[in-house]
């Protein structure tokens, strides 16, 4: 046989391989069918002889429209499972790792429970077919070989814990952190408890997207792929993140939208809002292009917050808006000063809020799903929130 012949059997039969695996994979799947994809993403701790998970986090992208919503669930969540001692949600990984010893089958059967027990409503479910595990060592070995992490203390972080030889201490200001400061700045718990120690997880992964943005760190992007079964422990295939990578690639900060699923302390649990979860479900399981574009006859409703010292910016950027079309409610004070800015999203109309955000200059989006699909409601008062913080800067708007 010759060479040639060699060869191109050679590319049949590679074009066969990866055309079969692509046909297993739930992730290119979608991407052909412009369905949703969900990830639960876990980092998990070693306390007391057990792992828990620490940090339980929700990624959804719409393949359609391009849009990545990550979702923190609270550690102290409710959910009842007979085997558990303590109904948390956070203790249902440590249950199993208990049994099995297993990292990746631990976080299997946390996801199944989130399937079931949260994130169903009647016929409908969000079903998660990937599961991502990043431990402490993990964490810290990633975080050294991305590079130091720019990150903004609010607030000042004070802990020791002598027996377990854990040592926090940061004061308020900017800092450049390596993997174990990060590690420190993510697990820190203060009076806000789980709230608290969510708004910082965010915080980190907005800076690390930020900092994988720049053109300069995309060299080590072959030593990151070459080096994510050591970061991660998942049931993700290096072709399928290879198509991620592919399909991610060129996401804007406009694209992320965060957010957390809130609740009321009952005891020592947190019981879960039942309408926000509702909402979830639906704006997950509902076909995205019914609600991707407002109707004509539709009033986006916006308000305007100044979270800055500069007293009159919120009225300046609300004539601003009204010039331009936008259905101004009011302005006023945020009840506290922030060092970014920030776009809070009701009503989620894709382009409106792009817009805004290009505008603006302003690309940290939060949402809100509780009201997703009554934003025709009379009662819904706003469909947008503006918060203009330290950082804002009037006059880099393109008038």
């Amino acid at each position: 046989m010759k060479l040639k012949h060699i060869i191109l059997l050679f590319l049949i039969f590679v074009i066969l391989f990866f055309s079969y695996i692509s046909q297993k994979s739930v992730f290119i799947l979608n991407n052909v069918n412009q369905k949703r994809t969900n990830f639960l993403l876990l980092g998990v701790d070693f306390v007391d002889n057990a792992v828990h998970s620490d940090a339980i986090i929700l990624l959804s992208y719409d393949h359609k429209s391009r849009l990545l919503d990550i979702i923190s669930i609270p550690r102290d969540s409710y959910v009842d499972i007979p085997e558990l001692k303590y109904k948390k949600i956070t203790e249902v990984y440590a249950y199993f790792y208990k049994k099995t010893k297993d990292k990746l089958y631990s976080a299997k059967m946390l996801k199944e429970v989130l399937e079931s027990k949260i994130f169903s409503y009647g016929e409908k479910k969000i079903s998660i077919p990937y599961y991502i595990v990043i431990d402490y060592d993990r964490f810290k070995k990633m975080i050294d070989t991305i590079g130091k992490i720019k990150i903004f203390v609010t607030e000042p972080m004070h802990y020791d814990d002598y027996a377990g030889n854990l040592h926090i201490h940061f004061d308020r200001g900017t800092y450049y952190m390596d993997g174990e400061e990060v590690l420190k700045y993510v697990r820190y718990r203060d009076i806000k408890g789980d709230i608290g120690r969510i708004n910082r997880q965010q915080h980190f992964i907005k800076s690390l997207l930020e900092k994988l943005f720049l053109p300069i760190n995309w060299i080590k992007l072959p030593i990151l792929i070459a080096n994510f079964k050591n970061f991660f422990i998942t049931n993700i295939s290096y072709w399928e993140m290879l198509n991620m990578i592919l399909e991610f690639k060129n996401l804007r900060f406009t694209n992320f939208r965060f957010s957390f699923l809130s609740g009321k302390p009952v005891g020592r649990y947190l019981e879960l809002n039942n309408e926000e979860i509702i909402g979830l479900i639906n704006y997950f399981t509902q076909y995205y292009g019914d609600y991707q574009n407002i109707k004509e006859d539709k009033r986006v409703l916006i308000k305007v917050y100044n979270a800055s010292k500069n007293q009159k910016i919120a009225k300046q950027v609300a004539m601003l808006l009204r010039q331009k079309g936008y259905d101004v409610l009011d302005w006023g004070n945020w009840y506290s000063l922030l060092p970014k800015s920030k776009i809070i999203d009701y009503g989620y109309n894709v382009k409106i809020l792009n817009d805004l955000c290009n505008f603006l200059n302003i690309y940290e989006i939060s949402t809100i799903y509780s009201q997703k699909f009554n934003s025709e409601d009379k009662n819904l008062k706003t469909d947008i929130i503006i918060i203009l913080g330290e950082d804002f800067q009037i006059s880099k708007l393109s008038l």
